[in-house]
């Protein structure tokens, strides 16, 4: 039976409210691992969100599609802010500055979060899947952003290079230099462009 013009509004209106509660819940889990850097409980996420346990889970199937919705929120975050503008046709040496400065940006801004989801990934296959998509993100990312430098490589090459150009300026390298080795932002980057140009230049260079 279609429904009546009376009765479409109401709908509508049940709808929109269903989907501002959903992004304040998953705004609320976010945020609370933003600044926890810890899961919260269920009870956690309902108290900020300012709803109930059970609404909760009537908003959401399960804590995986939770986390799914959670995990989009961000990545929406990340697209509006980092947003890579077109600088294919800047000089290499350019080129490599400019994305070592995006990305150091990038993995400070994600890094609360993707510290919790790597604590969690073993446990939490949905998790691991996502983080996954992320990784091959990376990788097309500077792959398209360097196809014309890899490009001089020898073909047989070309994967090695664009496999160490991906760990080099990975999350979890950045962690790294970031935590383990105490390096400040600006350090971090420099290493990370460093070992880019470095990188480039060794695949110009005729092995011999």
């Amino acid at each position: 039976m279609l429904e009546s013009a009376d009765e479409q509004p109401v709908v509508d209106g049940r709808r929109i409210r269903s989907q501002r509660s959903r992004s304040a819940v998953a705004r609320a889990l976010l945020d609370l691992v933003r600044e926890t850097r810890q899961m919260p409980t269920m009870d956690a996420v309902a108290d900020r969100a300012n709803v109930s346990r059970r609404s909760v889970f009537r908003l959401f199937a399960d804590t995986n599609e939770l986390i799914i919705a959670a995990t989009q929120l961000q990545r929406e975050e990340v697209f509006a802010r980092f947003h890579s503008r077109d600088i294919s046709g800047l000089p290499e040496p350019e080129l490599i500055t400019a994305v070592a400065q995006r990305l150091g940006r990038l993995w400070e801004y994600v890094s609360p979060v993707r510290d919790v989801a790597r604590s969690m990934r073993a446990v939490k296959p949905v998790i691991d899947r996502m983080l996954r998509e992320d990784e091959g993100t990376h990788r097309n990312y500077l792959n398209t952003v360097f196809t014309a430098s890899l490009n001089q490589a020898a073909e047989a090459d070309r994967e090695l290079f664009l496999r160490s150009m991906v760990l080099a300026s990975s999350w979890p390298t950045w962690i790294g230099m970031r935590r383990d080795q105490q390096l400040t932002v600006v350090e971090a980057r420099r290493v990370m462009e460093h070992t880019l140009r470095s990188l480039l230049l060794a695949a110009r260079t005729p092995a011999g």
